[in-house]
């Protein structure tokens, strides 16, 4: 029995040491540890958006609506998307986008074949143009211009995944070796598949993999990085704040990841937004990024120097008109338009009786100071003008509501003004689009085009006159026809003939030439409720797009109509003028006030 209980011991002793043993281990190796258990984990979890993956192929803007509807109750519950768009290129010219893949983190995939559609469905474009739906993937913004280009829509907040993975303290790679390093998963890069035919009409199971894939493992490895960006134990698996990380990555929603670092966006700026949210990230370890190329930009004119000097204009009896720069300022001292007054502020009193005096809202507006630094970030140290209603329809407006604009002329760092404009192509696109005033890349937009009949023409011409003796003769008859089918009153093909042929001049007028901003401006003026609708709809665009914070006081989205209102009640501005803006006052010339 004594043998029985002390072998039972020993097997105790055993077990214990055993137990000693392994907790030490796990102790001593706990991060390796835990990093190999959450990789297991997290691998799994990703991968729920492949092992579920579902593809639904559009063809038809009938086709369209059961889908649409089911991407958009996915997004009710986590406003992600993966984004990409397959096109051909024919003769070394571009095709419009042919096939956009748009996938949700429950494994669906959306593949719009918008060659056979010819146009974007309304709710696709609505989904696509959602503030709120953030659209992933690799460059994104280079697939969101071809769709802006091709279709006239703007896809809004894109998010370039190597912004995230640099946050994370990961490198800054492709979308495969992203999808390798985050996920474990190898995507088919093969270029036989990337270059097929995405028009044909019917598309291969491969190409329908390779494009959905794509798109699928954009949303998995936003899932991956997002948690990186959140370290949590292994068994902790709440669900993602996404309200705190979409905060994170604010910044650089719409950004191109490759020129942002050359134009605002730079690298100390993703990892101090990493080190927020991840002080260990940023401190405990090295982070690895990809070397950045010098970038070739455009110097944007930043300037450091106070913009507003606040200096101050007033009537000739002493009250506040408005406050001005030290330039103007100057001005009026040297035309003996007025006399210094005050060194601190510095203050000019007109001696002679203004046009008009500050009132109400809008007076007191030009008689506050400005403060010099980025509306919507406070940033003091480097600023860039930013028009609120672009000059290329400002420069269409009558003189009385181009004069005064200092209201729509605001101070933005050169980050947030990259952002601003980049969010002004949305609603260049909507005002294309209602509109009829193409803008970029289309053919009304270009005023003189080569006629290829004249092209062809001249071509022979040139051919016939240097190098006929090299030309077989069938071809040299073929060309010389070509010449007298155009010139009907030649008979025969002569030297001189020739001569007028090579010097014909191919650029012909553009009968359907349209000037963007001119066409948006006449729109507005003529049928769309006059210039103050299309002021309200830029002025609401910027602010619901940049969220400023430190905004003039009494900055108004209605300054404009207010400023008009206060003129037509002093009999400053004519029935033609107020028509145009779309106000419906009514200036009585006679006695100076007005109707409406």
């Amino acid at each position: 029995m004594s043998g029985q209980r002390t072998a039972i011991q020993t097997e105790r002793w055993a077990i214990l040491a055993a137990g000693l043993g392994l907790f030490y281990v796990l102790v001593r190796h706990r991060q390796s540890v835990l990093g190999l258990l959450r990789r297991k984990f997290l691998f799994s979890g990703n991968h729920l958006v492949l092992h579920q993956k579902r593809i639904e192929v559009i063809s038809s803007v009938h086709d369209s609506q059961r889908i649409l509807n089911e991407l958009k109750i996915h997004c009710q519950s986590f406003k992600v998307l993966g984004f990409d768009c397959e096109w051909i290129t024919v003769g070394g010219s571009r095709r419009p986008v042919a096939l956009l893949q748009l996938s949700s983190h429950k494994g669906l995939c959306a593949l719009f074949r918008l060659c056979c559609m010819k146009q974007i469905p309304k709710d696709l474009r609505e989904l696509l143009e959602d503030d709120n739906v953030i659209k992933v993937g690799v460059a994104p913004q280079d697939d969101a211009k071809k769709l802006s280009l091709d279709y006239g829509v703007g896809v809004s907040n894109t998010f370039d995944l190597r912004f995230m993975a640099v946050m994370a303290g990961h490198q800054a790679e492709g979308l495969g070796k992203l999808a390798k390093t985050h996920l474990n998963f190898i995507l088919d890069k093969n270029w036989r598949l990337a270059c097929s035919n995405w028009e044909a009409p019917q598309l291969e199971a491969v190409q329908l993999n390779y494009a959905a894939n794509d798109a699928l493992v954009a949303v998995a490895i936003f899932q991956k990085l997002s948690r990186d960006l959140e370290p949590r134990n292994f068994w902790d698996w709440r669900p993602i704040e996404f309200q705190q990380l979409r905060q994170k990555i604010e910044p650089f929603l719409d950004v191109d990841f490759t020129k942002g670092f050359a134009t605002g966006v730079s690298k100390e700026r993703v990892l101090n937004s990493a080190s927020e949210s991840n002080p260990m990230t940023a401190k405990g370890k090295q982070l690895k990024t990809m070397p950045q190329k010098k970038q070739q930009c455009r110097n944007l004119g930043t300037q450091s120097k106070v913009f507003y000097d606040n200096c101050l204009l007033e009537a000739p009896d002493g009250e506040l008109l408005c406050t001005i720069d030290r330039r103007k300022a100057s001005w009026y001292l040297n035309q003996n338009l007025g006399s210094q007054i005050s060194e601190h502020p510095f203050t000019v009193r007109l001696n002679f009786e203004p046009a008009g005096r500050a009132v109400g809202d809008v007076g007191r507006y030009y008689q506050s100071p400005k403060e010099n630094q980025c509306v919507v970030c406070g940033r003091r140290d480097a600023y860039i003008r930013k028009n609120v209603v672009p000059r290329e329809y400002r420069k269409h407006f009558p003189v009385v509501m181009k004069s005064h604009t200092s209201h729509d002329i605001l101070l933005l760092c050169p980050s947030c003004h990259q952002l601003s404009n980049i969010s002004d192509n949305k609603i260049r696109n909507r005002l294309a689009v209602t509109c009829n005033a193409p803008f970029k890349h289309k053919d009304g937009m270009v005023k003189y085009h080569d006629d290829q009949q004249l092209r062809s023409i001249k071509s022979a011409g040139k051919a016939l006159l240097q190098k006929v003796d090299r030309i077989p003769e069938g071809k040299v008859a073929k060309m010389q026809q070509t010449v007298l089918d155009y010139f009907t009153d030649e008979t025969v093909v002569t030297e001189q003939l020739l001569k007028k042929a090579a010097a014909l001049n191919c650029r012909v007028e553009n009968q359907d030439f349209c000037q963007h901003g001119k066409r948006v401006v006449d729109m507005y003026r003529d049928k769309f409720g006059g210039l103050i609708e299309l002021e309200r709809i830029w002025r609401e665009h910027f602010l619901q797009t940049m969220q400023p914070k430190f905004l003039p006081q009494l900055w108004n989205v209605n300054h404009n109509a207010d400023r008009l209102e206060v003129r037509a009640n002093e009999g400053r501005v004519d029935n033609a003028d107020l028509a145009v803006a779309g106000l419906d006052f009514v200036v009585n010339t006679g006695t100076g006030e007005n109707k409406t």
